[in-house]
Protein backbone atom coordinates (compact mmCIF):
# COMPACT_ATOMS: atom_id res chain seq x y z
CA UNK A 1 0.00 0.00 0.00
CA UNK A 2 1.50 3.45 -0.91
CA UNK A 3 0.29 6.69 0.14
CA UNK A 4 -1.95 8.77 -2.67
CA UNK A 5 -2.15 11.96 -0.71
CA UNK A 6 -1.38 13.52 2.97
CA UNK A 7 -3.00 16.17 3.44
CA UNK A 8 -2.09 15.50 7.78
CA UNK A 9 -3.34 18.18 10.02
CA UNK A 10 -3.24 21.34 6.99
CA UNK A 11 -0.23 21.74 7.98
CA UNK A 12 -0.82 23.14 11.87
CA UNK A 13 -1.45 21.60 14.78
CA UNK A 14 -4.83 21.88 16.64
CA UNK A 15 -3.97 24.37 18.63
CA UNK A 16 -3.56 27.09 15.92
CA UNK A 17 -6.11 27.16 14.16
CA UNK A 18 -8.55 29.35 14.31
CA UNK A 19 -12.50 30.19 12.61
CA UNK A 20 -12.09 33.95 13.76
CA UNK A 21 -8.72 34.77 12.24
CA UNK A 22 -6.93 33.79 8.83
CA UNK A 23 -4.11 31.15 9.93
CA UNK A 24 -2.12 32.74 6.60
CA UNK A 25 -1.35 36.49 6.16
CA UNK A 26 -4.25 38.59 4.95
CA UNK A 27 -3.67 41.91 3.13
CA UNK A 28 -6.65 44.22 2.46
CA UNK A 29 -6.14 48.00 1.52
CA UNK A 30 -7.23 50.62 3.83
CA UNK A 31 -8.74 53.97 2.16
CA UNK A 32 -7.98 56.89 3.99
CA UNK A 33 -10.44 58.22 6.72
CA UNK A 34 -11.53 62.10 7.59
CA UNK A 35 -12.99 60.80 10.82
CA UNK A 36 -11.63 61.73 13.89
CA UNK A 37 -8.61 59.08 15.32
CA UNK A 38 -10.45 58.01 17.72
CA UNK A 39 -13.56 57.06 15.53
CA UNK A 40 -11.20 55.46 13.55
CA UNK A 41 -9.79 53.05 16.40
CA UNK A 42 -13.51 52.25 17.31
CA UNK A 43 -14.36 51.53 13.74
CA UNK A 44 -11.15 49.21 13.38
CA UNK A 45 -11.66 47.78 16.33
CA UNK A 46 -15.26 46.82 15.66
CA UNK A 47 -14.94 45.57 12.33
CA UNK A 48 -11.29 44.16 12.15
CA UNK A 49 -11.06 42.77 16.22
CA UNK A 50 -10.78 38.16 15.67
CA UNK A 51 -14.12 38.40 17.69
CA UNK A 52 -17.44 38.40 17.00
CA UNK A 53 -19.58 41.70 17.83
CA UNK A 54 -23.40 42.09 17.59
CA UNK A 55 -25.99 45.08 18.74
CA UNK A 56 -29.71 43.47 19.30
CA UNK A 57 -32.44 45.33 20.33
CA UNK A 58 -34.50 44.00 23.31
CA UNK A 59 -36.38 41.55 21.11
CA UNK A 60 -33.17 40.11 20.33
CA UNK A 61 -33.38 41.31 16.03
CA UNK A 62 -30.34 42.21 14.98
CA UNK A 63 -29.09 46.09 14.32
CA UNK A 64 -25.64 45.65 13.63
CA UNK A 65 -22.59 43.25 13.34
CA UNK A 66 -19.28 42.82 12.31
CA UNK A 67 -17.35 40.38 10.16
CA UNK A 68 -16.33 38.35 11.89
CA UNK A 69 -19.75 37.49 13.81
CA UNK A 70 -20.95 36.92 10.34
CA UNK A 71 -18.24 34.62 9.58
CA UNK A 72 -19.12 32.21 12.18
CA UNK A 73 -22.38 31.19 10.10
CA UNK A 74 -20.62 31.30 6.96
CA UNK A 75 -18.46 29.02 8.73
CA UNK A 76 -21.34 26.32 10.55
CA UNK A 77 -24.27 27.66 8.54
CA UNK A 78 -22.58 27.54 4.87
CA UNK A 79 -24.42 31.27 5.11
CA UNK A 80 -23.83 34.21 3.23
CA UNK A 81 -23.96 37.90 3.89
CA UNK A 82 -27.63 38.55 4.36
CA UNK A 83 -27.91 35.60 6.73
CA UNK A 84 -26.80 38.63 9.67
CA UNK A 85 -28.74 40.96 7.56
CA UNK A 86 -29.94 44.28 9.98
CA UNK A 87 -33.76 43.51 11.37
CA UNK A 88 -33.48 39.30 11.58
CA UNK A 89 -34.14 37.52 14.82
CA UNK A 90 -31.39 36.14 16.73
CA UNK A 91 -34.03 33.04 17.43
CA UNK A 92 -34.34 32.50 13.91
CA UNK A 93 -30.80 32.76 13.35
CA UNK A 94 -30.22 29.65 16.07
CA UNK A 95 -33.28 28.40 15.70
CA UNK A 96 -33.75 25.30 19.13
CA UNK A 97 -31.45 27.57 21.23
CA UNK A 98 -34.68 29.43 23.19
CA UNK A 99 -33.94 28.59 25.97
CA UNK A 100 -30.71 30.04 26.81
CA UNK A 101 -31.76 33.27 24.60
CA UNK A 102 -34.40 33.31 27.20
CA UNK A 103 -31.83 33.19 29.97
CA UNK A 104 -29.04 35.50 28.11
CA UNK A 105 -31.75 38.69 27.28
CA UNK A 106 -33.60 38.45 30.26
CA UNK A 107 -30.58 39.03 32.76
CA UNK A 108 -29.43 41.86 30.41
CA UNK A 109 -32.76 43.47 30.53
CA UNK A 110 -32.46 43.54 34.39
CA UNK A 111 -29.05 45.78 33.66
CA UNK A 112 -26.71 42.88 34.06
CA UNK A 113 -23.68 41.63 32.33
CA UNK A 114 -24.06 37.91 31.47
CA UNK A 115 -20.34 36.52 30.79
CA UNK A 116 -20.26 32.16 29.95
CA UNK A 117 -17.29 30.36 28.96
CA UNK A 118 -17.96 27.75 26.19
CA UNK A 119 -21.65 28.16 26.54
CA UNK A 120 -23.52 25.38 24.14
CA UNK A 121 -25.11 26.24 21.01
CA UNK A 122 -26.83 23.52 19.11
CA UNK A 123 -27.21 24.18 15.38
CA UNK A 124 -28.05 21.25 12.99
CA UNK A 125 -25.99 18.23 12.84
CA UNK A 126 -23.16 19.68 15.17
CA UNK A 127 -22.52 21.14 18.51
CA UNK A 128 -20.60 24.47 19.53
CA UNK A 129 -19.33 26.22 22.11
CA UNK A 130 -18.65 29.66 22.46
CA UNK A 131 -17.57 32.43 25.38
CA UNK A 132 -19.91 35.17 25.39
CA UNK A 133 -20.58 38.28 27.04
CA UNK A 134 -23.82 39.88 26.99
CA UNK A 135 -24.31 43.63 28.27
CA UNK A 136 -26.76 45.81 28.00
CA UNK A 137 -26.56 49.14 25.95
CA UNK A 138 -28.06 52.44 27.85
CA UNK A 139 -29.69 55.75 25.91
CA UNK A 140 -30.78 58.39 28.92
CA UNK A 141 -30.31 55.94 31.48
CA UNK A 142 -32.63 53.20 30.01
CA UNK A 143 -31.51 49.94 28.51
CA UNK A 144 -31.87 50.11 24.78
CA UNK A 145 -29.80 47.29 23.65
CA UNK A 146 -28.06 44.73 23.85
CA UNK A 147 -24.35 43.77 22.95
CA UNK A 148 -23.12 40.48 22.29
CA UNK A 149 -19.12 40.00 22.12
CA UNK A 150 -18.74 35.85 21.37
CA UNK A 151 -15.20 33.83 20.04
CA UNK A 152 -15.68 30.46 18.94
CA UNK A 153 -14.53 28.25 21.97
CA UNK A 154 -16.26 25.00 19.85
CA UNK A 155 -12.72 23.35 18.80
CA UNK A 156 -10.80 24.09 22.29
CA UNK A 157 -13.78 22.31 24.03
CA UNK A 158 -14.09 19.53 21.76
CA UNK A 159 -10.41 19.03 21.79
CA UNK A 160 -10.15 19.20 25.60
CA UNK A 161 -13.48 16.04 25.48
CA UNK A 162 -11.56 14.55 22.76
CA UNK A 163 -8.23 14.54 24.81
CA UNK A 164 -10.21 12.99 28.23
CA UNK A 165 -11.66 10.04 26.06
CA UNK A 166 -8.39 9.60 24.48
CA UNK A 167 -6.65 9.35 28.12
CA UNK A 168 -9.50 7.07 28.91
CA UNK A 169 -8.88 5.26 26.11
CA UNK A 170 -5.39 4.86 27.09
CA UNK A 171 -6.23 3.53 30.24
CA UNK A 172 -8.99 1.25 28.98
CA UNK A 173 -5.94 -0.42 27.31
CA UNK A 174 -3.29 -0.78 29.83
CA UNK A 175 -5.68 -2.57 31.82
CA UNK A 176 -6.71 -4.90 28.66
CA UNK A 177 -2.47 -5.36 28.62
CA UNK A 178 -2.38 -8.58 31.07
CA UNK A 179 -1.08 -11.48 30.77
CA UNK A 180 -4.27 -13.65 31.53
CA UNK A 181 -6.57 -12.27 28.91
CA UNK A 182 -5.41 -13.90 25.41
CA UNK A 183 -4.46 -11.19 22.77
CA UNK A 184 -7.49 -11.21 20.99
CA UNK A 185 -9.30 -10.03 23.78
CA UNK A 186 -6.49 -7.00 24.14
CA UNK A 187 -6.37 -6.48 20.01
CA UNK A 188 -10.40 -6.11 20.56
CA UNK A 189 -10.33 -3.46 23.23
CA UNK A 190 -7.77 -1.42 21.27
CA UNK A 191 -10.15 -1.74 17.89
CA UNK A 192 -13.54 -0.65 20.53
CA UNK A 193 -11.21 2.43 22.33
CA UNK A 194 -10.19 3.97 18.40
CA UNK A 195 -13.74 3.33 17.03
CA UNK A 196 -14.93 5.65 20.19
CA UNK A 197 -12.21 8.07 19.76
CA UNK A 198 -11.56 8.63 16.27
CA UNK A 199 -14.02 9.21 13.25
CA UNK A 200 -12.99 5.66 12.13
CA UNK A 201 -16.16 3.74 10.39
CA UNK A 202 -14.37 0.30 10.53
CA UNK A 203 -10.87 -0.85 12.51
CA UNK A 204 -9.39 -3.67 12.26
CA UNK A 205 -6.30 -5.13 13.43
CA UNK A 206 -3.90 -7.62 12.01
CA UNK A 207 -0.96 -9.28 13.17
CA UNK A 208 1.88 -12.25 13.44
CA UNK A 209 4.51 -13.51 15.48
CA UNK A 210 7.52 -11.44 14.10
CA UNK A 211 9.23 -10.26 10.75
CA UNK A 212 8.30 -8.51 7.92
CA UNK A 213 5.32 -10.12 6.76
CA UNK A 214 2.70 -13.01 8.05
CA UNK A 215 3.24 -16.55 7.96
CA UNK A 216 1.49 -19.59 8.35
CA UNK A 217 1.39 -20.20 11.56
CA UNK A 218 1.27 -17.36 13.07
CA UNK A 219 -2.01 -15.16 11.83
CA UNK A 220 -3.89 -14.02 13.81
CA UNK A 221 -6.73 -10.80 13.11
CA UNK A 222 -8.98 -8.98 14.97
CA UNK A 223 -11.56 -7.81 12.26
CA UNK A 224 -14.21 -5.13 12.25
CA UNK A 225 -17.74 -6.55 12.33
CA UNK A 226 -19.56 -4.69 10.05
CA UNK A 227 -17.02 -6.19 7.05
CA UNK A 228 -19.48 -9.63 7.98
CA UNK A 229 -18.72 -13.39 8.15
CA UNK A 230 -15.18 -14.53 6.06
CA UNK A 231 -13.25 -10.81 6.40
CA UNK A 232 -10.62 -11.79 8.15
CA UNK A 233 -9.93 -15.08 6.51
CA UNK A 234 -9.91 -12.94 2.78
CA UNK A 235 -7.50 -10.23 4.74
CA UNK A 236 -4.85 -13.29 5.53
CA UNK A 237 -5.41 -14.76 2.25
CA UNK A 238 -4.97 -11.40 0.54
CA UNK A 239 -1.54 -11.06 2.71
CA UNK A 240 -0.32 -14.13 2.49
CA UNK A 241 -0.43 -14.38 -1.48
CA UNK A 242 1.15 -11.13 -1.94
CA UNK A 243 3.75 -11.71 -4.42
CA UNK A 244 5.85 -8.76 -3.25
CA UNK A 245 9.16 -8.85 -1.58
CA UNK A 246 8.45 -8.26 1.83
CA UNK A 247 11.01 -5.84 2.39
CA UNK A 248 9.07 -3.89 -0.84
CA UNK A 249 5.70 -4.16 1.26
CA UNK A 250 6.42 -3.42 4.60
CA UNK A 251 4.59 -0.15 5.14
CA UNK A 252 6.18 3.15 6.55
CA UNK A 253 5.30 3.54 10.43
CA UNK A 254 2.22 5.96 9.29
CA UNK A 255 0.27 6.26 6.06
CA UNK A 256 -2.49 7.59 5.05
CA UNK A 257 -4.19 6.61 1.23
CA UNK A 258 -6.49 9.05 0.27
CA UNK A 259 -9.73 7.89 -1.87
CA UNK A 260 -7.74 4.63 -1.07
CA UNK A 261 -10.98 2.09 -1.42
CA UNK A 262 -11.93 2.90 -5.25
CA UNK A 263 -7.94 2.59 -6.11
CA UNK A 264 -8.21 -0.85 -4.44
CA UNK A 265 -10.52 -1.97 -6.71
CA UNK A 266 -8.52 -1.59 -9.71
CA UNK A 267 -5.64 -3.72 -7.68
CA UNK A 268 -5.59 -7.20 -7.98
CA UNK A 269 -3.99 -7.84 -5.44
CA UNK A 270 -6.86 -7.10 -3.14
CA UNK A 271 -8.91 -9.21 -4.97
CA UNK A 272 -9.80 -11.11 -2.49
CA UNK A 273 -11.16 -8.43 -0.05
CA UNK A 274 -13.45 -6.77 -2.59
CA UNK A 275 -16.62 -8.13 -2.29
CA UNK A 276 -16.37 -6.92 1.28
CA UNK A 277 -14.74 -3.48 0.79
CA UNK A 278 -17.70 -2.81 -2.02
CA UNK A 279 -20.63 -3.17 0.62
CA UNK A 280 -22.21 0.04 1.66
CA UNK A 281 -21.83 -0.22 5.14
CA UNK A 282 -18.94 0.79 6.36
CA UNK A 283 -19.07 4.38 4.59
CA UNK A 284 -15.42 4.89 3.80
CA UNK A 285 -12.72 6.34 0.94
CA UNK A 286 -10.14 6.60 2.69
CA UNK A 287 -7.51 4.37 4.90
CA UNK A 288 -5.05 5.34 7.60
CA UNK A 289 -2.70 1.84 7.88
CA UNK A 290 -0.13 1.55 10.68
CA UNK A 291 2.57 -1.05 10.94
CA UNK A 292 3.02 -2.72 14.89
CA UNK A 293 6.65 -2.52 14.99
CA UNK A 294 9.34 -2.61 18.22
CA UNK A 295 12.29 -1.70 17.29
CA UNK A 296 12.94 -2.97 13.83
CA UNK A 297 10.63 -5.79 14.18
CA UNK A 298 7.39 -5.91 12.57
CA UNK A 299 4.12 -7.57 14.53
CA UNK A 300 1.56 -6.35 12.43
CA UNK A 301 -0.76 -3.75 10.99
CA UNK A 302 -3.76 -1.51 11.93
CA UNK A 303 -5.72 -0.42 9.84
CA UNK A 304 -8.46 2.45 10.52
CA UNK A 305 -11.09 3.29 7.58
CA UNK A 306 -12.02 6.90 7.60
CA UNK A 307 -14.63 8.87 5.28
CA UNK A 308 -13.70 10.50 2.79
CA UNK A 309 -11.53 13.70 3.40
CA UNK A 310 -11.34 13.03 6.94
CA UNK A 311 -9.51 15.47 8.66
CA UNK A 312 -6.38 14.08 10.02
CA UNK A 313 -4.36 15.82 12.69
CA UNK A 314 -1.16 16.07 13.71
CA UNK A 315 -2.23 15.15 17.12
CA UNK A 316 -4.46 12.30 15.08
CA UNK A 317 -1.24 10.91 13.80
CA UNK A 318 0.49 10.50 17.25
CA UNK A 319 -2.38 9.13 18.90
CA UNK A 320 -3.05 6.03 16.51
CA UNK A 321 0.88 5.87 16.39
CA UNK A 322 0.57 5.65 20.28
CA UNK A 323 -2.68 3.33 19.52
CA UNK A 324 -0.20 1.07 16.81
CA UNK A 325 2.39 0.68 19.70
CA UNK A 326 -0.07 -0.40 22.67
CA UNK A 327 -1.16 -3.30 19.99
CA UNK A 328 2.57 -4.08 19.01
CA UNK A 329 3.76 -4.12 22.45
CA UNK A 330 0.40 -6.41 23.55
CA UNK A 331 1.73 -8.82 20.30
CA UNK A 332 5.39 -9.08 21.53
CA UNK A 333 4.12 -9.87 25.21
CA UNK A 334 1.73 -12.50 24.31
CA UNK A 335 4.61 -14.12 22.42
CA UNK A 336 6.80 -14.04 24.92
CA UNK A 337 4.27 -14.94 27.82
CA UNK A 338 3.54 -18.46 25.69
CA UNK A 339 7.06 -19.03 25.28
CA UNK A 340 7.85 -18.53 29.14
CA UNK A 341 4.68 -20.59 29.44
CA UNK A 342 5.44 -23.33 27.05
CA UNK A 343 9.11 -23.73 28.57
CA UNK A 344 7.78 -23.78 32.02
CA UNK A 345 5.39 -26.69 30.92
CA UNK A 346 7.45 -28.19 28.89
CA UNK A 347 10.14 -29.18 31.95
CA UNK A 348 7.25 -30.32 33.93
CA UNK A 349 5.60 -32.43 31.34
CA UNK A 350 9.20 -33.76 30.38
CA UNK A 351 10.29 -34.56 34.52
CA UNK A 352 6.44 -36.12 34.48
CA UNK A 353 7.08 -38.56 31.52
CA UNK A 354 10.41 -39.29 33.06
CA UNK A 355 9.16 -40.56 36.05
CA UNK A 356 6.76 -42.16 34.59
CA UNK A 357 9.01 -44.40 32.41
CA UNK A 358 11.41 -44.85 34.73
CA UNK A 359 8.46 -45.95 37.55
CA UNK A 360 5.27 -47.43 36.78
CA UNK A 361 5.82 -47.96 33.05
CA UNK A 362 8.85 -50.35 34.36
CA UNK A 363 6.88 -51.33 37.21
CA UNK A 364 4.10 -52.51 34.56
CA UNK A 365 6.35 -54.07 32.04
CA UNK A 366 7.42 -56.24 34.68
CA UNK A 367 4.35 -57.06 36.08
CA UNK A 368 3.58 -58.55 32.41
CA UNK A 369 7.01 -60.41 32.42
CA UNK A 370 5.78 -61.93 35.82
CA UNK A 371 2.49 -62.85 34.08
CA UNK A 372 3.97 -64.31 31.18
CA UNK A 373 6.04 -66.41 33.77
CA UNK A 374 3.25 -67.77 35.04
CA UNK A 375 1.51 -68.55 32.35
CA UNK A 376 4.24 -70.99 31.29
CA UNK A 377 4.23 -72.47 34.53
CA UNK A 378 0.79 -73.52 35.02
CA UNK A 379 1.27 -75.21 31.19
CA UNK A 380 2.28 -78.83 33.03
CA UNK A 381 -1.00 -78.15 35.76
CA UNK A 382 -3.41 -79.60 33.04
CA UNK A 383 -7.45 -79.01 33.44
CA UNK A 384 -7.06 -78.19 37.32
CA UNK A 385 -5.38 -75.47 36.40
CA UNK A 386 -7.66 -73.86 34.16
CA UNK A 387 -9.13 -71.30 36.29
CA UNK A 388 -6.01 -69.77 37.62
CA UNK A 389 -4.56 -69.76 33.73
CA UNK A 390 -8.13 -67.66 32.89
CA UNK A 391 -7.29 -65.58 35.97
CA UNK A 392 -3.38 -64.83 34.97
CA UNK A 393 -4.81 -64.32 31.09
CA UNK A 394 -7.00 -61.76 32.55
CA UNK A 395 -3.70 -60.27 34.32
CA UNK A 396 -1.93 -60.25 31.15
CA UNK A 397 -4.06 -58.19 29.76
CA UNK A 398 -4.34 -55.70 32.05
CA UNK A 399 -1.26 -54.95 32.29
CA UNK A 400 -0.47 -54.97 28.79
CA UNK A 401 -3.79 -52.39 28.12
CA UNK A 402 -2.20 -50.71 31.06
CA UNK A 403 1.03 -50.23 29.95
CA UNK A 404 -0.04 -49.15 26.37
CA UNK A 405 -2.22 -46.65 28.44
CA UNK A 406 1.37 -45.14 30.31
CA UNK A 407 3.20 -44.90 26.69
CA UNK A 408 0.31 -43.01 25.43
CA UNK A 409 0.45 -40.73 28.35
CA UNK A 410 4.37 -40.52 28.31
CA UNK A 411 4.06 -39.30 24.44
CA UNK A 412 1.60 -37.02 26.01
CA UNK A 413 3.65 -35.61 28.36
CA UNK A 414 6.96 -35.69 26.27
CA UNK A 415 6.94 -32.12 24.88
CA UNK A 416 7.85 -32.44 21.33
CA UNK A 417 6.28 -35.64 20.56
CA UNK A 418 3.90 -35.18 18.09
CA UNK A 419 6.62 -32.47 16.21
CA UNK A 420 9.17 -35.38 16.20
CA UNK A 421 6.93 -38.38 15.33
CA UNK A 422 4.37 -37.23 13.40
CA UNK A 423 0.36 -37.17 13.56
CA UNK A 424 0.64 -41.12 12.28
CA UNK A 425 2.61 -42.45 15.21
CA UNK A 426 0.95 -40.40 17.52
CA UNK A 427 -2.67 -41.59 16.88
CA UNK A 428 -1.35 -45.48 16.53
CA UNK A 429 0.33 -44.85 20.23
CA UNK A 430 -3.38 -43.54 21.29
CA UNK A 431 -5.41 -46.66 19.23
CA UNK A 432 -3.34 -48.85 20.60
CA UNK A 433 -3.76 -47.30 24.32
CA UNK A 434 -7.88 -47.32 23.77
CA UNK A 435 -8.17 -50.53 21.91
CA UNK A 436 -6.78 -52.51 24.73
CA UNK A 437 -8.95 -50.89 27.38
CA UNK A 438 -11.91 -50.85 25.66
CA UNK A 439 -11.40 -54.31 24.39
CA UNK A 440 -12.26 -52.52 20.43
CA UNK A 441 -10.21 -53.04 17.20
CA UNK A 442 -9.01 -50.26 16.08
CA UNK A 443 -7.39 -49.91 13.06
CA UNK A 444 -4.90 -46.45 11.96
CA UNK A 445 -4.19 -45.97 8.55
CA UNK A 446 -1.25 -43.42 7.77
CA UNK A 447 0.64 -42.22 4.79
CA UNK A 448 4.15 -44.02 5.34
CA UNK A 449 5.49 -40.97 4.54
CA UNK A 450 5.19 -38.22 6.81
CA UNK A 451 2.58 -35.19 5.51
CA UNK A 452 4.04 -31.78 5.68
CA UNK A 453 1.84 -30.74 8.02
CA UNK A 454 1.90 -27.30 10.07
CA UNK A 455 2.91 -27.79 13.89
CA UNK A 456 -0.61 -26.32 14.34
CA UNK A 457 -2.36 -28.62 11.69
CA UNK A 458 -0.62 -31.90 13.21
CA UNK A 459 -1.73 -30.72 16.57
CA UNK A 460 -5.79 -29.77 15.70
CA UNK A 461 -6.17 -32.59 13.54
CA UNK A 462 -4.44 -35.50 16.13
CA UNK A 463 -6.92 -33.33 19.06
CA UNK A 464 -9.75 -34.06 16.51
CA UNK A 465 -8.95 -37.54 16.08
CA UNK A 466 -8.81 -38.36 19.56
CA UNK A 467 -12.15 -36.61 20.28
CA UNK A 468 -13.85 -38.88 17.63
CA UNK A 469 -12.42 -42.05 19.24
CA UNK A 470 -13.25 -41.42 22.43
CA UNK A 471 -16.64 -40.23 21.50
CA UNK A 472 -17.25 -43.55 19.34
CA UNK A 473 -16.01 -45.87 22.56
CA UNK A 474 -18.49 -43.71 24.92
CA UNK A 475 -21.86 -43.59 23.21
CA UNK A 476 -21.60 -45.80 20.09
CA UNK A 477 -20.27 -49.59 21.40
CA UNK A 478 -18.79 -50.67 18.33
CA UNK A 479 -16.80 -53.74 17.91
CA UNK A 480 -14.39 -51.57 15.35
CA UNK A 481 -12.96 -48.29 14.46
CA UNK A 482 -11.24 -47.34 11.50
CA UNK A 483 -8.89 -44.16 11.32
CA UNK A 484 -7.41 -42.71 7.87
CA UNK A 485 -5.04 -40.04 6.77
CA UNK A 486 -4.70 -39.07 3.47
CA UNK A 487 -3.35 -36.28 0.51
CA UNK A 488 -6.15 -35.99 -1.77
CA UNK A 489 -3.64 -34.80 -4.62
CA UNK A 490 -7.01 -33.51 -6.48
CA UNK A 491 -7.90 -30.77 -4.23
CA UNK A 492 -4.65 -30.14 -2.04
CA UNK A 493 -6.44 -31.48 1.48
CA UNK A 494 -5.55 -33.27 4.13
CA UNK A 495 -8.50 -35.91 5.02
CA UNK A 496 -8.65 -37.07 8.60
CA UNK A 497 -11.68 -39.79 8.67
CA UNK A 498 -12.78 -41.57 12.34
CA UNK A 499 -15.28 -44.36 11.35
CA UNK A 500 -16.92 -46.54 13.80
CA UNK A 501 -19.59 -49.77 13.40
CA UNK A 502 -21.38 -48.76 16.25
CA UNK A 503 -25.14 -48.01 17.33
CA UNK A 504 -25.09 -44.62 15.14
CA UNK A 505 -27.88 -41.95 15.65
CA UNK A 506 -30.31 -39.89 14.01
CA UNK A 507 -28.30 -36.33 13.16
CA UNK A 508 -31.63 -34.74 12.30
CA UNK A 509 -32.95 -35.32 15.82
CA UNK A 510 -29.69 -35.29 18.15
CA UNK A 511 -28.21 -32.10 19.29
CA UNK A 512 -24.35 -32.69 18.56
CA UNK A 513 -22.55 -30.48 20.82
CA UNK A 514 -22.40 -33.30 23.45
CA UNK A 515 -20.56 -35.37 20.77
CA UNK A 516 -17.66 -32.38 20.80
CA UNK A 517 -18.58 -31.67 17.05
CA UNK A 518 -18.50 -28.02 17.82
CA UNK A 519 -14.79 -28.13 19.13
CA UNK A 520 -13.99 -29.97 16.13
CA UNK A 521 -15.81 -27.95 13.89
CA UNK A 522 -13.93 -24.52 15.51
CA UNK A 523 -10.56 -26.53 15.04
CA UNK A 524 -10.79 -27.32 11.70
CA UNK A 525 -12.20 -23.56 11.05
CA UNK A 526 -8.94 -22.19 12.44
CA UNK A 527 -7.02 -24.19 10.40
CA UNK A 528 -9.15 -23.00 7.08
CA UNK A 529 -10.84 -26.44 6.51
CA UNK A 530 -14.52 -28.30 7.57
CA UNK A 531 -15.23 -30.69 9.80
CA UNK A 532 -19.00 -32.94 8.81
CA UNK A 533 -20.73 -36.24 10.94
CA UNK A 534 -22.83 -38.69 8.87
CA UNK A 535 -24.86 -40.91 11.15
CA UNK A 536 -27.68 -43.07 11.29
CA UNK A 537 -29.24 -45.60 14.05
CA UNK A 538 -27.80 -49.22 13.54
CA UNK A 539 -25.17 -48.07 10.56
CA UNK A 540 -22.14 -46.66 12.72
CA UNK A 541 -20.37 -42.91 12.10
CA UNK A 542 -18.17 -41.26 10.50
CA UNK A 543 -16.53 -37.97 11.59
CA UNK A 544 -14.31 -36.31 8.69
CA UNK A 545 -12.15 -33.45 8.73
CA UNK A 546 -10.43 -31.99 5.27
CA UNK A 547 -8.20 -28.75 5.90
CA UNK A 548 -5.67 -27.50 3.24
CA UNK A 549 -2.17 -28.81 3.37
CA UNK A 550 -0.85 -25.41 4.35
CA UNK A 551 -3.00 -23.20 7.19
CA UNK A 552 -2.32 -21.08 10.32
CA UNK A 553 -4.43 -19.70 12.57
CA UNK A 554 -7.02 -16.91 11.78
CA UNK A 555 -9.01 -14.87 14.81
CA UNK A 556 -11.83 -12.42 14.64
Amino acid sequence: MTAADDTLGQGRPSPLRSTSMPTEPVIEPYPPSADPIERQIVDIFFDRVPFGLAVFDLDGRLERCNRTWTGFYELYFGAGPEYTAPGRSIYDMIPGNEAGLDELFGAVRAGNVVRQAANKIEIPGVATYWDVVFAPLYEDGEIVGVLDVVTDATDRVLSHERLEARIRAFTAVSAAMTVDQPLTSTLSTIREQLMRTTPATACSLITWASGLTPDDDSFTMVADPSFGDGYAAAMRRMHLEDPRDPAERNPQPFELLRDFRMAAFQDPRFEPVHRFWASPQPEWDDLVVLTLVSGSVSFGELHVHLPASARVTVDDRDYLLAMADHAALAVQNAALFAEQARAAGDAERQRLARELHDSVSQALFSMTMHARTAERRLEPLGPDADLARAEVARLQELTRGALAEMRALIFELRPGALAEEGLGAALTKQAAAIAAREQVVIDVQAPVQRLPLPADAEEHLYRIALEAMHNAVKHARPRRIDVSIEHDDATGEVRLAVVDDGIGFDTSVEHLGHLGLGTMRERASGLGGSATVTSERGAGTRVEVAVPLSRGTVAG
